[in-house]
């Protein structure tokens, strides 16, 4: 008589341990789903450039940055790479972020574009992989650099 009344108490302690975690799961399922997803830190670093896709018209593409970074004095800094087809070129991606200024010629392969948006400055050098003799309709593949600082209004 002694082992059936242990073998009930087990089953209770048992039972009452899979409530919890049936629980704790619900719970940690219900938190998981109402949170919003967190910002990743690339992403931060685009919406501080004034780069992020959230932040430019919805129906065109957005370009994934190859590098991300905040420096030590706030600047935002960013490193894309863009091919020279009809999907990526440095027009589409000038177009896609709104970055209408005239460009700076700093030789053949690399311009400069320098605009404000919000409260940022941005500074985008475009550096090209082959000189302009040797580009084709879309341009040339080239890498793009964006710094972008607090714009200093006084």
């Amino acid at each position: 008589m002694s082992t059936r009344p242990r073998r009930r108490k087990a089953l209770v302690w048992f039972l009452a341990a899979c409530v919890v975690w049936i629980v704790g799961v619900a719970v940690w399922a219900a938190v998981s789903l109402l949170t919003p997803a967190r910002e990743g830190a690339e992403e931060a670093v685009e919406r501080k450039a004034g780069m992020h896709h959230d932040q430019h018209h919805p129906e065109t593409r957005y370009y994934v940055p190859t590098y991300a970074e905040i420096e030590k004095d706030g600047t935002a800094v960013l490193g894309y790479r863009v091919d020279d087809t009809i999907d990526s070129s440095v027009a589409d991606f000038l177009r896609t972020y709104d970055i209408t200024a005239d460009p700076q010629s700093a030789g053949p392969t690399r311009a400069t574009y320098t605009d404000h948006f919000g409260d940022v400055r941005r500074v985008v050098t475009v550096v090209y992989d082959r000189p302009p003799d040797e580009r084709d309709e879309y341009g040339a593949p080239a890498r793009i650099t964006v710094r972008a600082e607090p714009s200093h209004t006084g």
